[in-house]
């Protein structure tokens, strides 16, 4: 029916046909691709989304020695009707010509090739790409066109896709404060502060199913136990011996002195560095060393062994995941406030090598709060759309600086948006000259 309703299924033009049908063909003919997070998706691990363990243990339990198959073909369709559907929005809204549209499909089938093979990856992306599209024109579609009926079908988007893929949870708030500004004038309407109250509390809601989640399979109401662990790797990498003076709780000094040596004999921390010019390639190429390897693994071990059993080993197990994920969150921001200056240059490497060039996050920067003072003063759409693709570009590019490292896994989501940026500068230059 949500298909049904957003037209998902509207007649494509020849080109874009033809593209479906090569990149259909191409996945079906590729082999399945199998990683550790597959593995980790199939026995239902702690620290993964429920979205995307939901979804493989269902089609293991279904098609059993088809499994590969159905997944493959399914996250491929899936994935084609998304883009069918969000390539009619943006060139509706950006009066595409044949060129720009060319390029704009170019765009959207790459991920579905190497070095992303997106639809043959048993992944994550292989369901949030088509989640993450149809939400980001929903939300297009109700901004920007008057469709406020489709808030219900923009909701149950953002909850599938944040169940299969968490970096996206603030996006909302970004959505939310576009509709305001496009709004306030008007904003004590009845509509509006419904569509506020849906764009503010969605992310509420996703926080309570995850949470319930993990209460019924692990028996723990929290959020699923990665984010801080990942987001210490950097605090650990910059981080000195003396900072173990800094930490009051005694698990989490504990904790951080067991991993700290660790780090210092595997030569993974930046004051073992000779040579500091290359300090976040370094990080960059040896998170996994760092977080996985060594924090993950050593800090689990230290809760496992500190508390008591309760003879059910895989309560145990999920016990010390979330007692880790817990330390971390302390000892990151212990950390980043004993080496500020450091974490500060290490984080702006890694928003800046997500980009590619530290030029092109300084022009989405720019876009972005020229776009906004724009839109405050002299309200006009084509502002809005920039401050709007400039602001999700960023959210990103920041929450995944912060997290982890800036790999194309986690941001070839943005360079979509960021063509439209270019093409909406291009047409308001036009525009103004």
């Amino acid at each position: 029916m949500l298909l049904a309703q957003n037209k998902i299924f509207k007649k494509a033009p020849l080109h874009l046909l033809i593209a479906y049908v090569l990149v259909f063909v191409f996945c079906l003919s590729t082999d399945a691709i199998y990683s550790y997070d597959t593995y980790d998706y199939l026995k239902a691990m702690p620290y993964r989304q429920l979205g995307y363990v939901i979804f493989v243990k269902t089609f293991d339990f279904i098609f059993r020695s088809y499994f590969d198959l159905a997944v493959v073909m399914f996250q491929t369709v899936f994935s084609l009707l998304a883009i069918n559907y969000f390539y009619n929005k943006v060139t509706e809204l950006f009066s595409l010509n044949a060129f720009l549209r060319l390029a704009l499909v170019a765009i959207l089938i790459f991920p579905f090739f190497q070095p992303l093979s997106i639809a043959n990856n048993i992944c994550s992306e292989g369901l949030s790409y088509g989640l993450y599209l149809l939400f980001i024109a929903m939300g297009i579609d109700i901004i920007f066109n008057n469709k406020y009926k489709q808030i219900k079908y923009f909701a149950l988007i953002y909850l599938a896709l944040i169940f299969v893929r968490g970096q996206f949870i603030f996006m909302t708030l970004i959505f939310a404060f576009t509709y305001f500004l496009i709004h306030r004038k008007e904003i004590a309407l009845k509509k509006h502060i419904i569509n506020l109250i849906v764009f503010i509390t969605i992310p509420l809601l996703a926080s309570l199913g995850e949470r319930s989640y993990h209460k019924l399979k692990d028996g723990i109401f929290k959020p699923t136990p990665l984010g801080f662990v990942s987001a210490s790797t950097a605090p650990f990498y910059i981080s000195s011996k003396s900072d173990r003076d800094l930490i009051k709780n005694e698990d989490h000094k504990a904790v951080f002195e067991l991993c700290y040596d660790a780090l210092e004999v595997k030569n993974l921390l930046l004051s073992s560095k000779d040579n500091l010019e290359h300090s976040y390639t370094f990080f960059h190429e040896n998170l996994p060393k760092i977080c996985n390897q060594t924090v993950q693994a050593l800090g689990k071990a230290y809760y496992q062994t500190k508390n008591p059993s309760t003879n059910n080993p895989k309560a145990d197990d999920a016990n010390a995941y979330f007692y880790i994920e817990a330390a971390c969150k302390g000892i990151t921001f212990d950390l980043i406030k004993a080496n500020f200056s450091k974490w500060l240059s290490l984080y702006y490497e890694n928003i800046s090598y997500g980009f590619y060039s530290p030029i092109i996050l300084f022009i989405v920067v720019f876009i972005m709060l020229f776009s906004f003072i724009k839109t405050l003063f002299s309200y006009h759409k084509r502002y809005a759309v920039l401050f709007l693709l400039s602001s999700l570009t960023l959210s990103n590019a920041m929450l995944i600086a912060f997290a982890s490292h800036s790999i194309m896994r986690y941001l070839f989501y943005n360079y979509v948006l960021l063509f439209l940026i270019l093409i909406g500068i291009i047409k308001l230059l036009k525009r103004e000259s």
